[in-house]
């Protein structure tokens, strides 16, 4: 039975190391999903940046538009000012002036917010096309890595996936089976050391008994607690788990 749980136990280091492999690549997937999901979200808002810097150009080049008109009806009103000798005539020009005259402070204060409007959307568009460009960078590197990582991965899991068949053939099948169960319902380490009584996996004391039979492994034992096949260690195995 030693040499059979000595088996399982090397079983279950290709196991856990093909585990780890396909959890880092699937790490460096999820890195790559976040930067895209980045990049969307920033695509996106520069879009709709894009959208308020166009429609506030426009506000901005029809107030202008307001402006010249104004400054316009403003000039002719007041060429007029001087040929009017009617005093009622004159003090309706005088106050259609005044309106006129107050209206281009307001169109050249609109026109002014409007100015500062279309900066600052400018500066924003030009920052998130940056970090887009920024981000676009990140995402073709991570590619590479991930596609780097993915091949050399795919090649040492190949390799480590024949060297645990070969050695599955090296055991019983009914203690294959038992193995695999457990591995199918419990995640981590399914082979481990029993220490002055208690088991490893869960922490829980063994019953005398069991642990006895655990130290003479003369047949294979399960943690009553927690289902994990137990070995004893020796003391050089000890030792090392110490170190």
């Amino acid at each position: 039975m030693q040499n059979e749980i000595a088996l399982l136990r090397k079983l279950q280091d290709y196991d856990l190391r093909i585990l780890e492999l396909d959890e880092r690549t699937d790490t460096l997937r999820d890195a790559l999903e976040e930067l895209y999901a980045l990049r969307d979200a920033l695509v996106a808002s520069l879009e709709q940046q894009k959208q308020q810097l166009e429609e506030t150009r426009l506000l901005m080049r029809n107030k202008q538009v307001d402006l010249e008109a104004n400054e316009e009806r403003y000039g002719q009103s007041k060429s007029k000012i001087n040929q009017i000798t009617n005093s009622k005539e004159y003090a309706a020009l005088e106050k259609e002036i005044e309106t006129l005259r107050k209206l281009r402070a307001q169109l050249e204060e609109e026109h002014d917010s409007l100015k500062d409007a279309v900066s600052d959307f400018t500066a924003d568009v030009e920052e998130k096309e940056a970090k887009a460009a920024e981000v676009n960078k990140q995402i073709a590197d991570e590619e590479a890595l991930v596609d780097r990582e993915s091949s050399a991965t795919e090649k040492e899991i190949g390799k480590l996936e024949s060297e645990r068949d070969k050695l599955k053939k090296d055991l019983p099948k009914a203690l294959v089976r038992r193995y695999e169960f457990i591995t199918s319902r419990r995640p981590g380490k399914v082979i481990v050391p029993a220490r002055g009584g208690v088991c490893t996996g869960c922490n829980m004391m063994l019953p005398p008994q069991l642990y006895n039979e655990v130290q003479q492994a003369t047949r294979m034992q399960q943690c009553p607690s927690c289902q994990r096949i137990l070995y004893y260690e020796n003391e050089e195995e000890l030792a090392a788990a110490e170190a």
